[in-house]
């Protein structure tokens, strides 16, 4: 019973302290940062599966990854026609 009520107090507790930053989410429609526990999820991840942490890293490359923009003159529509076949 006095674990139940550890329990209770620890998540009244936190529900009280986030009360503010739940009204400044929902005023300004900004998310606060959660940065840290990403990071230390990150690292949990890394101790207890390797290539999930592995996969995440790769993911996070090919997201930052930088692509050639064509120049226009790759772009030769004007001179080629464009033919669509259809099925008899």
């Amino acid at each position: 019973m006095e674990l139940v009520l550890w329990v209770v107090g620890i998540v009244g507790i936190a529900v009280l302290f986030s009360i503010p930053a739940r009204r400044y989410e929902k005023r300004t429609g900004k998310k606060l940062g959660r940065h840290a526990a990403s990071g230390m999820m990150s690292v949990v991840n890394e101790l207890f599966n390797p290539s999930a942490a592995n996969a995440a890293v790769i993911l996070e490359e090919q997201k930052e990854r930088r692509t050639a923009i064509p120049s226009p003159e790759d772009k030769d529509f004007a001179k080629n026609s464009i033919t669509i076949v259809l099925p008899k």
